[in-house]
């Protein structure tokens, strides 16, 4: 057989994600900030010698702030991938984890344009074994986000099992929906409304 053993899309530069993360320091500094000038000066203890509730408030403030900075870090560092070969499509549609879904568990790819955003939809098959990752309610944040848009991408996405946002790869939908046509086995539908 010729032809590479696997395909892995090049991933775009995060600049929504840095976006994001870049909002949310300014935001966070700036309530931060507010908390400082508030709740800075305040004494460990009271003139009576007991501890002084106030006081750690900006300790809490900060641990909050560094606890809610993760998702948006993460989002920067564990980028999505979509990546193929003749045994499985691996995807990771957010920051979470790697789904590794063998070829016999899908039912269908496709590339879809929905609120002027393309997505690549994965529904899986129904299945008795246990072969690879099943996705869960954390894989399918995308999804769950065209299940809240407009009419037509709910009516798209309830039809499937996994969805991932095209415009975090570089190239066109339908040539990297091709490049994994090219591993697909013939029971596994492909299909594209996107045009070239």
């Amino acid at each position: 057989m010729a032809g590479p053993e696997r395909i892995e899309w090049r991933r775009a530069f995060p600049t929504r994600a840095l976006a994001m993360l870049a909002w949310y320091v300014g935001v966070g500094g700036a309530a931060l900030g507010l908390v400082w000038l508030l709740f800075g000066g305040e004494p460990a203890q009271l003139d009576d010698g007991s501890p002084n509730p106030l006081a750690v408030i900006l300790p809490l403030a900060l641990a909050v702030a560094l606890l809610a900075a993760v998702p948006l870090v993460l989002a920067v560092v564990r980028r999505p991938v979509v990546a193929a070969n003749h045994y499985a499509l691996t995807v990771r549609p957010g920051a979470a984890r790697t789904l590794v879904l063998p070829w016999a568990r899908i039912a269908r790819v496709t590339v879809r344009r929905l609120d002027h955003e393309a997505y690549l939809l994965i529904r899986c098959a129904n299945a008795r074994d246990a072969l690879g990752d099943h996705p869960s309610w954390i894989d399918q944040g995308v999804l769950r986000s065209l299940l809240r848009g407009s009419r037509a991408g709910r009516a798209v996405a309830a039809e499937y099992d996994l969805a991932v946002r095209m415009r975090d790869f570089v190239g066109e939908p339908h040539a990297l929906l091709a490049t994994v046509a090219a591993f697909a086995p013939d029971h596994v539908f492909i299909g594209s409304d996107v045009e070239v």
